[in-house]
């Protein structure tokens, strides 16, 4: 397996000409972050598995330089959060599972559903910066209708999105997928899923990030953003403690 590099302006920007800006951004960002660069190189150059995962995709590690899971993190937060992330998933999902999510196409059924309906483990297939992996609702056709994107942080699951149709016809869309899972929501089934997931993986309940912490939400990207994490993720009061425990529809908020 050839050794992991950082990747360069051109991997990580493969779909858009070479803007000005960007190519600016991306050079000084590289210059400020080099040693954290080197030390994710060396992170991933230490496993195979590791290499296998970037050898495809390369660009999916420029979160590093940018922003990752939760818009507060900062640099030396997002080498060492990054870092645990793979190493935790690895341990996770076993080795087998692990090679497998090295590309986007490939997924892991994790349950038949209604209707063909399946739910799936998949590498992310949107924003990077929402974590590398995702739990999502597809139909059988294998096309993705939901998606909940998630990272290991602190050894516990982290939700960072979760993103359905959109367009004039989603309304539409997503009453017919509460008909098929019998009135359950889609949104909230990908929320489930997830807690299920966190138990069987880490035997802890998955988080959310508020809705204030999202990555999303800076500059022109806030558009992208469709709807109040906050109310969606039902968050109790500040004062609950992961001790209390989790109560159904309810995800608790994600704390430095």
């Amino acid at each position: 397996m050839a050794d992991f590099s950082f990747p360069d302006f051109r991997a990580v920007y493969n779909y858009a000409p070479k803007y000005q800006i960007q190519h600016l951004k991306f050079a000084l960002r590289t210059l400020f972050h080099r040693r954290r660069i080197r030390a994710f190189e060396r992170f991933v150059n230490s496993s195979a598995a590791y290499q296998h995962f970037f050898a495809a995709l390369p660009q999916d590690a420029y979160p590093l330089l940018h922003t990752y899971i939760d818009k507060r993190f900062r640099a030396a937060d997002r080498l060492k959060h990054m870092s645990a992330d793979l190493a935790t998933a690895k341990a996770a999902f076993g080795e087998d599972i692990f090679s497998r999510l090295n590309l986007r196409e490939n997924s892991i059924v994790l349950s038949p559903l209604s209707d063909g309906l399946i739910l799936c483990l998949n590498r992310n297939t949107n924003c990077m910066d929402e974590g590398w992996w995702a739990v999502s609702l597809r139909n059988d056709d294998n096309r993705i209708l939901y998606s909940a994107t998630f990272a290991f942080i602190g050894g516990r699951i982290i939700i960072a999105s979760v993103q359905g149709p959109a367009g004039a016809e989603a309304k539409d869309q997503v009453r017919r997928l509460t008909k098929q899972l019998h009135g359950l929501r889609p949104q909230n089934l990908m929320t489930v899923a997830l807690q299920y997931l966190a138990a069987a993986l880490t035997g802890t309940h998955a988080a959310g990030i508020a809705h204030d912490h999202q990555v999303k939400l800076r500059w022109r990207l806030k558009k992208r953003v469709q709807m109040n994490y906050d109310s969606f993720w039902h968050l109790p009061a500040p004062t609950r403690t992961w001790s209390q425990g989790f109560i159904m529809k309810k995800v608790l908020l994600y704390k430095l």
